[in-house]
Order: C-alpha cells, then structure tokens, then sequence
C-alpha cells in the first residue's frame, strides 16, 4: 500500500533541491529515503520524473508515492555479546562499535536486542516491541557501556533516574587538535539541523545541552578526552565538540573525517591524515557507567577498557615509529598481584615480581612504575572469567584493573582469559619442586608468566 503526498513548493524553498525540500517538508521522511524515492521515479515535479538536485521554482507541485514501509520486529539471533552483569533486574553490556542498539529501519536485524533476545534474556515491555529494555542509547559507532531493564519496574526507576541526572557516565574520546586549558564547559543549546534531520547542530532555538570536558592525554595535533554529559541529548558530545572545531576523530557525520581535521596545524597534516586512514568509526568510547540499582539501592559502577581499534589508535599517536617494546604480564589479585615480563621479540614470559597493594590505585601506580623501568608498551591483565564464560566479582575486578592502569600508564591494556592460570601456575611449581604453601607470591608470579605465554602465543605470527 502506498502513501500519496502532495506538496506546493513554497517561498522559502525557491531555487533549493528537490531531494531536501521533500525530505524536510514530508512527514516522517528523511532527506536520504526522499532521494531514494526521487530516484526510484516515485516522485515527480510538475508531473514529470526529475533528479533529486532538480532546482525547483515557487508553486511547483511535488506529487510523491510513498510505500509503506515494511513492518520490522525484534527477533532473537545468535549474535555474541559482551555481557558483564546480569541479575533479575538488569544486564550490564560492553556494546562494541558498529553495532546498532535496537531494531529500526535500515537496522532491521543484528542489534543489541536481538543479541539479548538470543540470549533468552527477559526484558521490559516499556520500550515497546523494537526497544524491550531499552533505557538510554549509544550511537552505533560509539563503543563501551549499555544498561538494560529486564522488567518493567526496573525499567520505570531507570528511566527517572536518567531524567533526574542521577546516572554518572564517563566518555573517552579522541579529538582533533589541541588545548589551551586542562579543563572546560560547553552549555550550548542543540537542535536538529534543518538541511539534514538527521544530523544535530548547536543553534539558538535548540534545547538546552550542557558538557564538562578534561584532557586525560595531550599530542602534537589531538587530545584525549575524558567527558561527562550533564544532558542527554541526541550526539550531544560529538555535536559540542564540533562546535569547539576540536571534533571526534573518524566522526563523519561532524567533521572528524574531513581533510581538515578541526584546526589541526598545517604541519601536522599529513601524520593526521594517517592516522584518520586507521579510524573506521568515531573514537568515542562509553568508559564508566554509575547508577543505583532499581530495586536495592545499591550504589553500582561499570567500567570499560578501550577496545582495541581505539587502542591502536592511542598507540599510532604514542609510538609514531611503531609500537615495540617489550610486554607485560598482570595477575590482578586483590592483596597481591603477580608480573611476569616477556623478552624484547615477544615470544618467551617470565616471572618478574609480586606487589603486595593495599588498593587499586596503588596497583595501578606501581604497575604503571614497572612498565616504564621495563620499556613495556603492552600490559596483558589476566580475566577471570567463570568456566561457563560468564561474569564474576573477580573478572570485573580485572576491569576495573584494567582500565586503572590504562590511566596509569597510559598503555595498551589488553584483557586475557586466564581461567586456568593459577591451577597451571600451581602445576608448574609442583613439577619443578617448588612449594606452593609457602610461597604464594611465587604462585600469582608464575601465573602471570602463563597469562603473558597464552598471549604471546595467541598472537598471528
């Protein structure tokens, strides 16, 4: 069945193109389906069939054919993902870059519902057939930490708590340029654009928006940012950070993918051309995600280590000659924690050293201390997960390890499964005639040796 719309050009589209006067005067039609259709002979000008960059004059009438869209639903798929808490209430996701939150038109099928409905995951009814769940989103290229309602009480008090600014989120970004200060603000109100719906922009009329901003790591022409939404508005941190000329590195819809790269320095063109050539999404990354849960109250803190497209971009800045060095093996205990440090071509680990740590940032630190004294440029943390490859308290002690000394020592961090370290560690000293009661501080050495040997090895060679 087929919509039939028709439209009388008015003044203030004289001269302008057909495709946008369609896609912003059409109701729930964007300009790219308006070309679409434009170019499917579907919508014609004075009852002829023209180009979708036909300039038109005032009074032209503009006939259009529209098909009903087809009718999409949510569908359970087998699609893997990276789920860190669950319980009865909610399920805490590490969402990867690329992947789309909820079903929607050009999206029908691979999102983020439809990888937790494979899962035989229940969720809230509130967001409707599409959105089950679905409290607050991540753009599809943005990477890191999602929560979602598996009931509809759960649903209700996370969605208040979003809307009275009660959630804490931390956002990594990399951006062109750099700063003249440490720390900043942007209140900037934020709209949609008129010549593209779905596009965003900073405009007088648009709805109040506001972003704190620090830098957690400056280079010659771009920074790291660590940002804090205080609104949720729609591309809020990339739409302000365009508007400071400094925008999201990759970020195509903003700037961040232009040759021009925001006010990067003439001299620095052509390395920031390289490194745009690395970015195949927006380098923005969900990092840290505060709440109190919805039915006990309880003060709950997610965290994210960067994953690995954004590392290797972190890394092309840090190391302009290439990321070489030796690396580094963690076995993430809460009192202890084990190192072991792999020979300058990577390919055997040994036993370093155990720290003896009264908190994580004191882990952090030392690690950090290390890797520097040990021309370290990888640090490979142990990941407890469970057998079943499930999430326990002490894999996300791991993470939150991992991100620790990410900010530490400003490195690549990578997560290793290190389910068998310790009975393997256990196993070796026994075989050597090393005593194992004794000498625990041995034990989370030589398991740290094994974390750092399963990833040597797991490297393609």
């Amino acid at each position: 069945m087929k919509t039939r719309l028709t439209l009388i050009v008015p003044d203030d589209y004289a001269e302008d193109r057909l495709d946008r006067f369609l896609g912003e005067t059409a109701p729930d039609l964007s300009r790219t389906r308006a070309k679409a259709l434009i170019e499917e002979g579907l919508v014609t000008v004075n009852g002829e069939v023209v180009k979708p960059s036909a300039a038109l004059d005032v009074g032209d009438v503009v006939e259009a054919e529209i098909p009903e869209p087809p009718k999409l639903s949510a569908a359970p798929e087998d699609i893997d993902v990276d789920v860190i808490y669950e319980d009865d209430d909610i399920i805490v996701v590490d969402k990867p870059g690329g992947m789309v939150v909820h079903p929607a038109p050009g999206s029908p099928s691979g999102t983020l519902v439809n990888a937790l409905l494979g899962r035989d995951a229940r969720l809230s009814s509130l967001g409707g057939s599409l959105r089950p769940g679905i409290v607050h989103r991540l753009d599809r290229d943005t990477s890191g930490l999602i929560v979602v309602a598996r009931n509809d009480t759960a649903h209700r008090r996370l969605a208040s708590a979003f809307r009275q600014r009660a959630v804490g989120k931390v956002y990594l970004a990399l951006a062109w340029g750099t700063f003249s200060e440490t720390t900043g603000r942007v209140e900037e109100p934020i709209g949609r654009m008129r010549s593209d719906r779905k596009r965003m922009w900073v405009t007088p009329d648009g709805r109040p928006a506001s972003t704190r901003w620090k830098v957690a790591e400056e280079f010659p022409y771009a920074t790291m940012l660590e940002l804090r939404p205080e609104t949720g508005r729609t591309h809020q941190l990339r739409v302000h950070l365009a508007h400071l000329r400094r925008p999201v590195v990759g970020d195509r819809a903003y700037g961040g993918a232009k040759s021009s790269f925001g006010d990067v320095p003439p001299h620095y063109r052509r390395e920031a051309k390289r490194l745009s050539a690395l970015a195949d999404r927006q380098a923005l990354h969900a990092r840290r995600l505060h709440f109190r849960h919805p039915s006990t109250g309880k003060e709950m803190t997610f965290v994210s280590p960067l994953p690995r497209d954004l590392a290797d971009l972190l890394a092309a800045l840090r190391f302009p000659g290439g990321e070489e060095g030796r690396a580094m093996g963690v076995d993430p205990g809460e009192a202890r924690v084990g190192l072991a440090l792999s020979d300058e071509a990577r390919m055997l680990a040994s036993s370093l050293t155990t720290l003896k740590c009264r908190s994580l940032p004191e882990a952090a630190t030392k690690i950090a201390e290390q890797a520097r004294g040990s021309e370290v440029t990888t640090i490979v943390v142990g990941y407890p997960v469970r057998m079943d490859g499930s999430i326990g308290p002490r894999a996300l002690h791991a993470r939150e390890m991992a991100v620790a000394i990410e900010d530490a020592a400003r490195l690549r961090v990578v997560l290793q499964d290190e389910r068998l370290s310790s009975a393997e560690a256990t196993r070796i000293m026994r075989e050597t005639g090393e005593r194992t009661r004794r000498e625990k501080g041995r034990v989370d050495q030589i398991a740290a040796s094994v974390i750092l040997q399963n990833y040597l090895d797991s490297r393609p060679a």
